[in-house]
Parts: C-alpha cells; sequence; structure tokens
C-alpha cells in the first residue's frame, strides 16, 4: 500500500510545460495517480524499481497509446511511489538511463516536492 507520494524537480518542470500545451493534463494525472495508487506496478518495467506508465492526455486526443509517458519509482516494499518525468510521447521516444539515475540521486539527496504540494 503506497503511503508517500514524492515528485522529482524534474517532473514539476516537465509537468508544468504540457499543461500549457494540454489543458486536461491535471484531471488526467489525478485520474493516473488514483489508479496507481491503487495498483503501483503498472507499466513497463525498467529497472532498480523503475516502471514507464501510459498516461491518455484527453486533449491530445490519440488515447493511451499516442499520449504520455510517466516514469515511477517505487521504493521500500513498494509504500513509496515517486514520479521522476513525465513526458509527451511526440516529443520523444525514450528517456536515457543516465538522464534517470541523474534524477533519482537528486531525489535521493532531498530535491523533491511531496504530495501535499500541488504538482
Amino acid at each position: 500500500m503506497i503511503q508517500e507520494v514524492r515528485f522529482s524537480d524534474e517532473f514539476g518542470r516537465a509537468f508544468k510545460r504540457l499543461k500549457k500545451r494540454y489543458r486536461s493534463l491535471p484531471d488526467d494525472f489525478k485520474r493516473l495517480l488514483a489508479s496507481l495508487v491503487d495498483n503501483p506496478r503498472q507499466g513497463d518495467e525498467l529497472y532498480d524499481g523503475m516502471r514507464k506508465v501510459r498516461i491518455n492526455i484527453a486533449s491530445k486526443g490519440r488515447g493511451k497509446s499516442g499520449g504520455g509517458r510517466v516514469v515511477i519509482r517505487l521504493q521500500l516494499e513498494d509504500t513509496r511511489l515517486s514520479f521522476l518525468y513525465i513526458y509527451d510521447k511526440s516529443d520523444m521516444g525514450n528517456v536515457s538511463d543516465a538522464f534517470l539515475d541523474d534524477i533519482i540521486f537528486n531525489l535521493d539527496r532531498g530535491q523533491y516536492t511531496s504530495a501535499d504540494n500541488n504538482v
């Protein structure tokens, strides 16, 4: 059961950029968050507890496969859910392992936003 939700600083910046392009993103993300709290093992497994999850961006009008991607990480026996990065699939195909490692390094050093603050 998820007890803590965190957002990397990079996730917050990317979310704000995408929110300007897609007005439905905040509501779409709330649906994804509720779904992940119920079942955090969705999406494709990457490595080190990370997963890539599809997000339907309704205002984009392409469904989940053409929508966006959210990279998450499960920690501490699946009680902490960290949102590492969000991106539009049409902007980039994949995120590099080195980029994700850098985000995790900063997240582990305390550079994150808690779920109490709005993304």
